[in-house]
């Protein structure tokens, strides 16, 4: 097949440049021109075009653009030239960037002439230095000859790289790179612009009121030591790093610093404002995002810029300033841009993602097929385990003996539920490894986060969570579904998490922020039953002002200030009587009035709306926080007077039935969350303290978790429990064991199998993935760490990442996943339109009239598995709408 390599070379200055501004927005602009183009078709000369916009599209014209390939490097600028300013389509598209990216990595870089330097291939000129500011009809005939000179040099050197590239590439992954492009350069999803609008005037509203908070002078945000303690009075600690000149510890608070980019995306929007205002550029990401999507909605289609091969397991990032990858999935902003997405006119959007997808391969590539076989059929694997652990029949195991059946395969979190991290509450999806979490006792270390398939979630205050997941009440640890159903096990596990924060922070409303405390007291709850009760108050006609006043207990006395004044509204207001006790024990009732959680005890389908504001905050040790207002609501011609607190307890029944409400989401969990393995997530009602998951347990980290979750048992009985596991499931260990092997193979240089063979290590290289292509790990060797214990580290961007049998087993099983997806894609591709892919989800576009058909076909391609995966079971869920947020 014939190959067309091209360079485009336009026009650029020091404030319209891609170093400015994003490649959409380049090259849809009207200062947008072209210099000139060198092609070369296949071992032909290159040659230079350049003239008139006519004249150059009339040569392009003539090209075989639809039997041939285009070859760039970074692919992306150029096919959006050709299409979009040439309405030039080729037949398929390579791109040497995103095929150097995933065969080097970040080791060498990915700079044309930084490629070309490694593989000795020449050198790429610097003429285009010399054409900053210059407009075509500036250059003089000698500039410009000279310009096309090094422009056609380029073209013979990203040809001479790609012929080097190539030969690591199976036609497969060429094609997602195709995809990939066409993403970008032909694009279908259209934005809806008067949400947009209308979300972005609510967020600047929401902005200007953070921003007017503000009181912090200009030296204050822009010295780093005062800029750190205002992100503390926030509770945020301030991110670090450590220092290239000093070797220690410092703040990371430059604009390229990661840990202060992580700030931008705070959910706390006053953060948000605070690194605006430090930037100088008065904006929160939330309106960046939005005022993106609505610029882009003026210019036309909605490109989807995607990096391939930007994770070390080959999976895709966002890129150009769009992070699709990284949409938030629930919440007002999130959705409501999700929902911004949408299908063209007589179209809709379908969205499929793999269903447990990297579970099923871990038991694939370990050989162990039962397992695999009870997760297609449906089967209790927890209950087959403990039958197994006890040898008693699986109709007989009882609920303790079934929960130790499931402890090394723990429940997960849906995407979208905040973490508390050491630079402040963050989506689980987007924790990394320099996170340090909140376990409700230290800042504790982890060993990354772990995406878990598609499950069918509960909703718990707000979060969505697997049933089984565990949660801390008191000194037990509860299915999440069992917290659910109960009331006083629901407030005794809020009352645990908001008692183990941090002692510098406390919960403000929903909890999306800190406010410093001074404590000079502890104080405990006692365990006592909530009584909560819901007054309803009919044919309102009325709505009036409530002065709220609070007293803030702090073991000194009480101080008391004024409030702003709170709207009661409508006709619901339910109350929450609690009994404190305080460190010099004091007895202080306190009310809530609120109606937000109302609609969670509704029946399906009903809709309840939110009636009122929050008027209650829980705060710790030692320090209380009392409301007490005055309502006036009219009803029914009597006006009724509350002042303070209820003179009795009144419970009401409002529904029959208590209904929490379920729905398929994709999960994660976070690996090893230091050593009492659990962390703090954050619930609209507070936070709450859950287990994380763990690999290759041995029996005195799986007594250890156990102890954890409340269970006592001996040293015998955990290597019992160990030894049947490992006995019963004896193939995943074994696969443990042989991924230490295959480290030590890499460090030897040494070439074997690992697992059933669908991976191969191959020395330094690294491990063959099933796509052709390595997973790498660079310098990879033994430390010592603290304990004087030998640690394997292999070098990063980031610096040096630890590594270990079950991360690398992980580690391949994602990568693993990431290829069957990638294959996937190209059958779906085959017959519809793909547009996006997330993780382990693919999204397309199909016309109304087919999409039952089409989602047959997508379903299909989801459960189909490649040659080299026999023997894989695979599932998927798929939806679909006239928007990305719709499916």
């Amino acid at each position: 097949m014939r190959i067309i390599t091209l360079d485009f070379e336009t026009y650029y200055d020091r404030e319209f440049s891609l170093s400015k501004i994003t490649t959409e927005e380049y090259v849809r602009d009207d200062r947008f021109e072209v210099i000139g183009i060198s092609y070369k078709i296949d071992d032909e000369p290159a040659r230079w075009i350049t003239g008139t916009f006519e004249y150059i599209k009339a040569s392009l014209e003539v090209l075989p653009w639809k039997d041939s390939f285009a070859l760039a490097h970074n692919a992306m600028f150029d096919a959006a030239i050709l299409t979009w300013r040439f309405g030039i389509t080729p037949m398929a598209w390579l791109d040497t960037l995103s095929m150097a990216r995933a065969i080097h990595g970040t080791e060498i870089g990915n700079s044309l002439a930084k490629l070309v330097e490694y593989y000795s291939l020449g050198r790429k000129g610097t003429e285009v230095v010399d054409a900053l500011g210059v407009r075509k009809k500036d250059f003089t005939d000698d500039s410009l000859r000279r310009y096309g000179e090094y422009c056609k040099n380029d073209t013979e050197l990203t040809y001479k790289l790609f012929n080097i590239l190539v030969q690591h590439f199976k036609k497969p992954e060429l094609k997602l790179i195709d995809l990939t492009i066409r993403m970008f350069s032909e694009p279908v999803l259209e934005l809806d612009t008067p949400l947009l609008e209308a979300h972005l005037l609510d967020v600047q509203n929401r902005k200007e009121l953070l921003m007017e908070k503000i009181s912090a002078d200009k030296d204050s945000l822009m010295s780093n030591l005062k800029f750190a303690e205002l992100l503390r009075e926030r509770g945020v600690e301030p991110p670090t790093k450590i220092s290239l000149t000093t070797g220690k510890e410092t703040l990371a608070l430059a604009k390229s610093d990661e840990g202060f980019k992580a700030l931008a995306e705070h959910p706390d929007e006053y953060v948000q404002a605070l690194v605006a205002a430090r930037l100088g550029n008065k904006s929160t990401l939330e309106e960046t995002r939005t005022e993106r999507f609505l610029s882009i909605a003026k210019r036309g289609a909605m490109p989807v810029p995607l990096q391939y091969y930007a994770a070390h397991t080959g999976r895709w990032g966002g890129t150009d300033k769009i992070n699709l990858q990284n949409l938030p999935s629930r919440g007002k902003d999130g959705k409501k841009l999700k929902m911004a997405i949408k299908a063209p006119k007589g179209y809709v959007v379908i969205d499929s993602d793999s269903s447990q997808i990297e579970a099923r391969v871990l038991a694939w590539m370990a050989g162990q097929n039962d397992l695999i076989e009870a997760f297609k059929n449906k089967e209790d694997v927890y209950k087959i385990m403990a039958s197994a652990i006890y040898r008693k029949k699986v109709d007989d195991i009882t609920k303790e003996e079934r929960f130790v059946g499931k402890t090394t395969i723990l429940g997960c979190i849906g995407s979208g539920t905040m973490v508390l991290c050491d630079s402040g509450w963050k989506a689980i999806e987007s924790v990394t490894l320099i996170d340090k979490l909140w376990d409700g006792k230290e800042w504790v270390c982890h060993q990354g986060l772990v995406p878990k398939g598609l499950k069918e979630t509960l909703n718990l205050c707000g979060i969505w969570l697997t049933p089984d997941h565990k949660i801390l009440s008191g000194t037990q640890w509860l299915e999440a579904q069992s917290v659910a159903q109960d009331e006083s096990i629901l407030y005794r596990a809020l009352d645990t998490g908001a008692e183990n924060l941090p002692l510098q922070v406390t919960s403000r409303e929903k909890g999306w922020a800190f406010e410093p405390l001074l404590l000079n007291a502890t104080a405990k709850d006692q365990n006592i039953r909530s009584t909560s009760r819901i007054l309803k108050i009919l044919k309102v006609l009325d709505v009036t002002f409530a002065l709220s006043k609070r007293h803030i207990k702090r073991g000194i006395g009480n101080t008391l200030w004024l409030c702003k004044k709170m709207i009661i509204e409508l006709g619901y207001l339910t109350g929450y009587p609690r009994l404190y006790l305080d460190a010099i024990t004091h007895k202080l009732l306190t009310t809530q009035t609120m109606g937000v959680e109302v609609y969670k005890y509704a029946k399906l389908g009903e809709t309840i709306e939110r009636h009122s504001s929050p008027m209650y905050k829980r705060l710790v040790d030692g320090t209380y926080q009392s409301l007490k207002w005055i309502g006036l609501i009219t009803a029914k011609a009597m006006n009724l007077i509350t002042y303070g607190l209820f003179p009795e307890v009144i419970t009401c029944v409002t529904k029959e039935e208590s209904l929490h409400l379920r729905k398929n989401l994709q999960t994660y969990d976070i690996v090893y969350a230091g050593p009492r393995n659990r962390f703090t997530v954050l619930t609209e009602q507070g936070p709450m303290i859950v287990h994380n998951c763990g690999y290759g347990m041995g029996s005195i980290k799986f007594k250890t978790q156990l102890k954890g979750f409340g269970a006592e048992i001996e040293d015998a009985e955990a290597k019992h429990i160990i030894s049947v596991y490992r006995d019963t499931y004896k193939k995943i260990p074994e696969l443990w064991k042989e991924s230490l092997g295959a480290l030590n193979a890499i460090m030897d240089n040494q070439t074997k199998p690992l697992g059933n063979g669908a991976v191969v290590v191959k020395g330094r290289d690294g491990i063959l993935m099933p796509n052709g292509l390595y997973q790498r790990y660079p310098n990879l060797r033994k430390i010592l760490d603290d304990d004087g214990k030998e640690q394997y580290v292999y070098d990063a961007k980031r610096g040096a990442i630890k590594i270990y049998g079950g991360k690398l087993v992980e580690n391949i099983c994602q990568g693993v996943a990431r290829c069957i997806i990638g294959e996937q894609m190209v059958k779906i591709a085959k017959r519809y339109k793909v547009v996006l892919t997330v993780h382990d989800a693919i999204a397309s576009v199909v016309r109304e009239e087919e999409v039952e058909e089409a989602l047959a076909y997508v379903e299909e391609c989801m459960r189909w598995t490649p040659d080299w995966a026999e023997g894989l079971s695979l599932n998927c869920e798929a939806g679909h709408g006239n928007s990305y947020g719709d499916c």
